[in-house]
């Protein structure tokens, strides 16, 4: 079996740890740093092989940002990059959890950080714009995409769980694929024909 080199092992290590340090915001911020240090920075992915893995995490149970972390790691390191990236992708927030835990329980109160959570939110929401954007061009192939994302978009507002949308968006796709697979089918066969000489009674 292929032994994977210690130096990417190490650069995995130190950048999901990193990013399990810096990751306020919840998934969709975590998702967008993902998207800025590993398709566009070190280059390890493609935006279209990152929206494949994006896309199974989806279709996961369980928190999507660890989910690509633990993807993203194996990608590049195999099953040891699978264990490290989740690993210390995950850890910083056990730290910090536990040691909020204790402090609840010694002085019966959290510290009061909702002015730095104010703060921090405008960024949270310009990191994740910035990464959707791209991410879009890169996803919307054609109109009826561009169409369906839009529909997706709107349910989405009016609070229809997000499983039924996915769900939902993949199977439409499925039918409009289809469908012009088709069409395609019958324009390929009707096109010689029409360029046949015309035959003498």
């Amino acid at each position: 079996m292929k032994e994977t080199p210690k130096p990417i092992l190490k650069e995995l290590a130190a950048l999901f740890l990193k990013l399990g340090i810096i990751g306020f915001g919840g998934p969709a911020a975590h998702i967008a740093m993902m998207q800025q240090e590993v398709v566009e920075k070190r280059k390890w992915l493609t935006e279209q092989e990152f929206l494949d893995l994006l896309g199974a995490t989806n279709l996961i149970p369980g928190p999507n940002s660890t989910e690509m972390a633990i993807h993203i790691g194996q990608e590049k390191g195999g099953w040891r990059g699978l264990i490290i990236a989740g690993a210390c992708f995950i850890f910083p927030a056990v730290l910090i959890v536990g040691f909020l835990a204790w402090l609840y329980k010694d002085y019966g109160q959290l510290p009061q950080v909702q002015p730095f959570i104010y703060g921090i939110k405008p960024a949270i929401i310009a990191v994740i714009l910035g990464a959707v954007f791209p991410l879009a061009k890169k996803s919307i192939k054609s109109v009826e995409l561009a169409i369906l994302g839009i529909l997706v978009l709107v349910l989405s507002l009016l609070n229809i769980n997000e499983i039924y949308l996915m769900f939902g968006a993949g199977l439409l796709a499925m039918l409009v694929a289809r469908i012009r697979n088709r069409q395609k089918i019958k324009f390929n066969g009707i096109v010689p024909l029409a360029l046949l000489p015309p035959t003498v009674p």
